[in-house]
This record gives C-alpha cells, structure tokens and sequence, in this order.
C-alpha cells in the first residue's frame, strides 16, 4: 500500500538506503557542518526519493519552537474569517512561519484554547472570537505563550476589534436620519459575544438619543450567518406581520442579502417598505438590487493587525499588551 508506505518511511529507513547511521541522516536534515559534502549529497537523493519528512513535532520539542502559528476560530462568521485569515496571510508569507488552523464547536472553543497551550502546538496562537474561560487565559499567562484575540478580547490580552457600538450606532443613525420610525434588528443568538452585545448596545443608543421607544418584539435572532436564513428571517418578518419599516441586519451582509432577495419574491419593496442595512462590507453586496447599505470593517487590515502584533510577542521581550479598534464606515447604496 503506496499510501501506507509513504506514512511509516523513518529516518532508519533513509539510514538503511544510504548505509549510514540514523544520526548522521539526523545532522544533514540539521544542516549540520561536521558532515561531507558528499554524503550530504546522497543522503538528500534518498531523502527526496523516498519521500522522506521528518517529524516536526520531535525537532519542535529539541528546538523548544514549531514556527507554527496556531488560528483557532469558532465555526462561524463565515466571510468575516476568511478575510480575516487573508489578513493573516499577508503577514505570514513573509516570514518563517506556518499557520495551522483549528476550528472549534461552540461548548469546546475554551478547551481547544487549552490544548493548544498545555500540547505547545504552536509558538504563537490568533484566537478569532473564541469563548474563553478564566482558566483558559490563566493557562496562557502562566506559560506566557504569546495569543492575539480577535473580535472578542480580553483585559491584560493583546487583541484586534472593530468598534460595533460605533457601527451600529452609524446605521440606526442613518434609519432615522431618512425617517424611518419602526425599527428592527437582526441580531445574533450568540449572546454571550462582545461584538453582538456592543451592536445592541450600539443600535439601542441611537434610537434612546432620538427619543425612539425600543420594541424587543421587532428583534429576530440568526444561528449560521447565512443567505438561505435571512430568506428565512424575512419570510418570518411577513408571516408574523413584524411591523418594520426598517430592518438592521447585524448578523452580518450575507443575510441582509437573503432578506433582499425573499423581499422581492413577495412583492416587498426595499427600501420602499423595508429598510434594510448589513453588516461586513462585502463587495458581493453592490451586486444584488437594490445594492446593499452596510457598514465595512477593514477585515483584512484587521487580519494583519493581528499578525503584526503576534510577530511581535513572539520575537520581542516586554511587549506592551493593547487592543486595537477599528471604526466601521457606513457604505451608503440603495436598500437604505
């Protein structure tokens, strides 16, 4: 079995082929100098004949370094992650590093934060708006590996944010500006998130400084962030007759999208009869009609930050630890 064989190839194996000892394979993948230039030469034909990679993780736990940058993320946020990944990417080709994806179902994101710690999987750890346990971040500051959080940060902790009071403020702001006076949210069911309390927080300001009476009855609550949900959120709106002139859609552009589209099928004008104002920025959203009002956050820029700041940790002693915020420009187009 071809693939089986290429799974077990050892350094013995080399060793053996070559006719050398396993420490002498072991010094020229070191590059090590006290070793000739001629069977250096031999032993990387065979190396490479066979399909021979040595075991990271053992040289990682000799050298005490993997140069591997562990992402780990929740499983949603879909394009948000992406670009966020994007933005880390910019930073990571130019350097020595790999990245190493985790990603994490809700109830076990603290615990794979641990993991990545206590199995010193990694030199350095970006954690994209991960659930985090007091433990959790007691684990990272004993050990002092180096962690960047994104989107939902913490006090003592290097982060990267954008400012969702601010965003969300811009859009309520911008309902009642062009007079819209029923007001609906979509927001997240992942309450416990900063990001989605701030956007609350943010939309109901607005309103409270326009004297505007909240109705929590005209807030809907989206689970996977997805265009097939907010068809879903907008039939309900219908079905329910949710009395809304207006609708802000923090959970985010894809579903703002899927309202749009839903809207249209049933006859309801945008923004005639429905308002409606996204959350992302995505450049999908000048494509649909009418083109979606949203607000952009510089999500790659936000990636890189990230990156940057790690780098930074990793290389450098007494690093001053900050959190970084990003303000949200509101994109005007046509559905508000």
């Amino acid at each position: 079995n071809k693939k089986e064989h290429l799974m077990s190839i050892t350094i013995k194996d080399v060793a053996k082929k070559v006719g050398v000892t396993a420490t002498t394979v072991s010094m020229v993948i070191r590059d090590d100098p006290r070793i000739s230039s001629k069977t250096k030469e031999k032993v990387l034909k065979a190396v490479k004949e066979m399909n021979y990679y040595p075991n990271q993780i053992g040289r990682s736990l000799v050298k005490g370094k993997t140069n591997v940058i562990a992402v780990a993320s929740s499983m949603f946020y879909g394009p948000f992650k992406i670009d966020i990944f994007n933005g880390i990417d910019t930073g990571v080709v130019e350097t020595e590093y790999t990245t190493l994806h985790f990603s994490a179902r809700a109830e076990q994101e603290a615990e794979l934060l641990k993991e990545i710690v206590y199995g010193r999987r990694a030199d350095g750890v970006i954690a994209i708006n991960m659930r985090t346990e007091k433990d959790t971040l007691q684990a990272y500051k004993e050990t002092g590996l180096p962690i960047v959080f994104v989107e939902e940060t913490f006090e003592g902790f290097s982060g990267v944010k954008g400012d969702s009071f601010k965003g969300a403020y811009k859009a309520a702001d911008r309902f009642i500006k062009t007079g819209k006076k029923s007001i609906g949210l979509i927001s997240s069911v992942y309450t416990h998130l900063s990001c989605v309390i701030d956007r609350e927080k943010g939309f109901m300001q607005a309103l409270a400084d326009n004297g505007i009476k909240y109705d929590e009855k005209k807030t809907l609550r989206s689970t996977t962030y997805n265009f097939q949900e907010g068809q879903d959120l907008m039939d309900k709106i219908i079905h329910d007759k949710i009395q809304v002139d207006s609708v802000f859609c923090s959970a985010g552009d894809l579903v703002a999208m899927g309202m749009i589209k839903r809207a249209k099928e049933k006859g309801v004008k945008i923004p005639g009869d429905i308002a409606i104002i996204g959350y992302d920025g995505l450049d999908t959203g000048s494509l649909v009609t009418p083109s979606l009002t949203t607000l952009k956050q510089p999500v790659v820029s936000m990636g890189r930050a990230a990156f940057d700041m790690l780098k930074k940790l990793m290389e450098e002693k007494d690093v001053k630890k900050e959190i970084k915020e990003f303000e949200p420009e509101l994109i005007i187009r046509e559905s508000a």
